[in-house]
Parts: structure tokens; C-alpha cells; sequence
């Protein structure tokens, strides 16, 4: 099939460092589908990676026109899909893609995917295990969040309503501390919901946290498992060091945490799409961390390419194109895939020096590292799992062996930090 005789597929792109580079989106739709790159706001792109972009395939810029303009201007180019790997523009995608009849979520979904309350409202309407939660602007009310408080119980974690990567999301320990955190709310923003327990006895390695991500597609009302995937332990507050592709965990348990996911997004009325669900292991059985509108990006992609020989982002593709896609069995990996990286302390405030970095390629496993934060950088807990300081991406024949990989990293990199 020649590049014209391909279909069009809408990339609603944002431009933010969020995103893959348009050259690997690129690459990931060859043979799939020619790319229209949809600007809903151009402004602040810089002009670089426009003219990447029109290089790469047609530029729709539709800055400043309202949804049906928009549909307007695309129905011209004739995209038989859309996709949109960005929760800023995902609500609008899916009213864009409404309009036009193309196959993407709903905008009820979309809400329900990127509005934190919006989901744990549907999680629990339809039956699934949720912590308490609240809209932080019901509890400005100091009588309102004492009720809230003693309902709950400490401690509590005031989080983004709309948000990624552990940004902005807090733990809050005491009475003093939820009324010195609602003061400076900005009114619509923020959750606040019960802490999900620890589980009393490990589900998984000891260089495990006790939550996994599970990576799922959704075709015509059809639920794939692709895989679910690990984490090493946290950074105060909640911040990742890391994943872990497959999660180490049992059978039984995997299966729980499947059926979890599954209803998750079932709940959300998701028919068509990719999805990546959070889940927390507990006492109780697997709780629902939080519904993702996207396969799992960055490291993830990398270590299940890697793994099981296949793109997710290219399958998001081919799913938009309209190719109906269904995995009787999940693939099934050949060895550990691993990225773990290095958090600044939860009291840093600035990075002083990283040293023995230069020596990580060393270890072997290690085939990629990659530096963040350097000496002279501000740091803060609030910039959330991307104000990391050093990163590596491997592989390991067992997870014993990921998690001895992951011990030599943190002892050879030496961090100094102001407070």
C-alpha cells in the first residue's frame, strides 16, 4: 500500500515534552496510516517542530476555531480516525471525533478518563472498591473537612482532578495540615480522597512497590491484556523510581488485578481504545489507583517493544484506523525489562552534584542512561516523577536480577542536595 493509499489518521498533538517526538510517532505510523497533525493550539509550538511537522505530514492548525469549525476544517482532508495521546485534549478529541463519526471514545469516557472525580464517581456507581473521596471545594468549609477527616482518617492525599505523573499530589497528615492545603486550593482543581492501605504482607519481591499498571485495549467492546507491569518502591510522597515489565507477581494475583482493570474500564464505558489502569494490591483485594486514556508512554513502550515485539503506540494506531484488534493471549515476554530511576529527596531544593554516573553503563543489564536534573537545578517533590536526577533502561534475565541491577545503580550515584 502506497503512502496515498493509506488512511488518514487526526493526530490531535500538543507539542508538549509529554508526548513522543514527532519522528517516532512518524515512524510508528508507517505502514499504517498517513498522519494529519491537528494544532488545536499552534501558539506555543515552537517553530522547529512545525516545520518538523509539515515535513512529516499535513498540518491541520486550527487554532482559536471551536469544535464544529474545527470538524469543519478536517472533514476536507477526509482522516477515516483520530487519536490523541494528551489528557489536555482528550475531552476535545473525543467531541471532535463525535462530530465527524469517527471511531474514538466518547466525550462522557473522555471526561471520565481525565477528570480524577468524574472516575472515582463512575467506579463507584458502577460497584468497584474507591477510598473516600471528596471535591476539594466541598471541604473549604472548615466544619466540612473535619467531617471528611475523621470519616476517612489520616492520612489523606490532595491530588490534580486533571493531572499525570504524580504532580501536585500530596499527603496530607493531620487536621492542621488539610486546612492549610485547602487554603491555597485553586477552585476546580483539586481531589482530595482517603489514602489506599498497604497491604499488611508483601504481594511482590521486596524491591516491589504494591501497585501495578496494566496495559489494555478495547476494540468494538472487546478488553486485550498486552501486560502488566511493575514498580520499584516510591519516593515520598508519591513520586516512581521506575518500572518493572512483567510485574513480579503470582498467578492468582495477576489475574485479580486483570479482572480489576477490566472492570475499570468497562465502568468508564470505554468501547474503542487504549487503555492504562493503575492498581493498588491490598488486604482487600486489587483497588483501582486511577483509568488512563493511553497505553502506557516512554519507558514503557520502550520495555514491552522490547519484550513482547510489539509497539503500543503503533497498536493505538492501527486501532484508530478502524482495524479491529484482539489478542486471544497476552504475549508473553522472554525477560525482565526494566527502567528504574533516581529521585531527589522530598526535602531537596537543589541539586548540588551526581556523581559515578559515568560509570552505570557498566553494569551489565544496562543498556541505556540517560541524566535528568543536573548540578544547579531546582528540584521539588511537586514536579512529580519527571524531576528525576538519573535514569537507566535494561534488561535482566529474572527479577531477582533487575532488582540487584537496581541496588548497584543507587549505591554508585551519589547525590548532594541544599534543603
Amino acid at each position: 500500500m502506497t503512502k496515498s493509499e493509506q488512511p488518514k489518521l487526526a493526530f490531535v498533538y500538543s507539542g508538549l515534552n509529554t508526548e513522543d517526538p514527532p519522528l517516532l510517532l512518524s515512524e510508528a505510523a508507517e505502514g499504517v496510516a498517513a498522519l494529519l497533525w491537528v494544532l488545536r493550539d499552534a501558539s506555543d509550538i515552537p517553530r522547529a517542530v512545525l516545520r518538523m511537522l509539515r515535513g512529516l505530514g499535513e498540518v491541520v492548525d486550527v487554532t482559536g476555531l471551536s469544535t464544529d469549525e474545527a470538524a469543519a476544517a478536517l472533514r476536507e482532508y477526509s482522516a477515516s480516525g483520530i487519536i490523541c495521546f494528551n489528557d489536555d485534549n482528550l475531552v476535545w478529541a473525543a467531541e471532535l471525533a463525535q462530530t465527524l463519526s469517527l471511531r474514538f471514545f466518547s466525550p462522557e469516557s473522555a471526561v471520565r478518563l481525565t477528570d480524577k472525580l468524574a472516575q472515582r464517581t463512575a467506579l463507584r456507581e458502577h460497584g468497584l472498591p474507591t477510598p473516600a473521596f471528596w471535591d476539594a471545594d466541598e471541604l473549604a468549609d472548615p466544619v466540612a473537612a473535619k467531617v471528611a477527616a475523621q470519616s476517612a482518617g489520616f492520612p489523606l492525599v490532595l491530588k490534580p482532578r486533571q493531572g499525570h505523573a504524580s504532580q501536585d499530589v500530596e499527603a496530607l497528615q493531620t487536621l492542621e495540615d488539610l486546612t492549610a492545603a485547602l487554603a491555597n486550593v485553586t477552585p476546580g482543581r483539586m481531589l482530595v480522597e482517603g489514602f489506599i492501605p498497604d497491604p499488611t504482607v508483601a504481594p511482590a519481591h521486596p524491591g516491589s512497590a504494591a501497585y501495578v499498571s496494566v496495559e489494555l485495549i478495547a476494540s468494538n467492546g472487546e478488553y486485550s491484556v498486552l501486560g502488566v507491569t511493575g514498580r520499584p518502591p516510591l519516593a515520598p510522597p508519591f513520586r516512581e523510581t521506575g518500572v518493572i515489565f512483567p510485574a513480579d507477581i503470582s498467578p492468582d494475583l495477576r489475574s485479580d488485578v486483570v479482572e480489576a482493570a477490566l472492570a475499570g474500564g468497562r465502568s468508564l464505558g470505554v468501547k474503542t481504545g487504549p487503555l492504562h489502569v493503575e492498581v493498588k494490591l491490598t488486604d482487600d483485594g486489587p483497588v483501582i489507583i486511577e483509568v488512563n486514556g493511553v497505553m502506557g508512554g516512554g519507558a514503557i513502550r520502550d520495555i514491552m517493544q522490547h519484550a513482547l515485539g510489539v509497539d503500543v503506540v503503533q497498536l493505538s494506531m492501527r486501532l484508530a484506523a478502524g482495524e479491529h484488534i484482539v489478542f486471544a493471549e497476552p504475549p508473553r515476554p522472554e525477560h525482565v525489562g526494566f527502567l528504574f530511576e533516581i529521585q531527589p529527596d522530598a526535602d531537596a531544593r537543589r541539586i548540588v552534584a551526581v556523581e559515578g554516573l559515568d560509570s552505570v553503563s557498566e553494569i551489565p543489564g544496562v543498556e541505556r542512561v540517560f541524566p535528568g536534573l543536573r548540578a544547579g537545578d531546582e528540584c521539588s517533590w511537586r514536579a512529580g516523577t519527571p524531576g528525576f536526577i538519573a535514569g537507566i533502561l535494561g534488561r535482566a534475565a529474572d527479577h531477582d536480577a533487575a532488582n540487584r541491577i537496581r541496588e548497584e545503580f543507587n549505591e554508585r550515584v551519589v547525590v548532594t542536595t541544599t534543603r
